[in-house]
């Protein structure tokens, strides 16, 4: 059976996801961050994205973007295909390391923008123990968590370069209708 096209066109934003092959470990350390970040910066400039928020975990990742040239694909090839590379080169492994399509849904209504946003940013504290820890403790977590947009957009961090802010925040102060995106 062959697999449905994905849906693409100018403007377009997608929350999109990529699971570890069979749920492993898409990251070792911090240095395999660091170079997914690389990777995606270099992936983003070249495709033209515009990110708005990520998050990225151990064994997955959760990106919400707008593609203005349509070009979904091209960009996650790019950013997956690149950062497998160079992630089997450095621990001198072979094979997939994402398990299957990444998946991207459309999204649609700045309500559902908002949802979304804290749902991508909340996955820090939303998994494994800390899901079970007290408030005080996955409030602590989640500022210290540095493999996001989140602490970007509250100030803790400067603003990542590749991360585009202000479509997000006019949501949040109410700003919305003028905002294009």
């Amino acid at each position: 059976m062959s697999r449905s096209l994905r849906i693409q066109y100018p403007g377009a934003i997608y929350h999109v996801t990529v699971r570890g092959n069979g749920r492993q470990a898409i990251v070792a350390d911090d240095a395999d961050r660091r170079l997914f970040y690389s990777r995606m910066e270099s992936s983003v400039e070249h495709a033209g994205v515009r990110v708005y928020l990520f998050c990225l975990m151990t064994n997955h990742l959760h990106l919400v973007l707008e593609t203005p040239k349509a070009n979904l694909s091209a960009f996650m090839q790019s950013l997956l295909t690149g950062y497998t590379v160079c992630y089997n080169l450095r621990h001198r492994r072979h094979g997939h390391l994402m398990q299957g399509r990444y998946g991207a849904r459309l999204v649609s209504g700045d309500e559902y923008l908002l949802k979304l946003s804290r749902y991508v940013h909340l996955n820090p504290v939303k998994v494994g123990a800390l899901s079970r820890a007290t408030l005080k403790d996955r409030i602590a977590h989640l500022r210290r968590y540095v493999w996001s947009s989140y602490r970007s957009y509250i100030g803790d961090l400067a603003k990542i370069p590749w991360v585009t802010y202000e479509p997000m925040l006019a949501l949040v102060n109410g700003k919305a209708r003028n905002v294009s995106y």
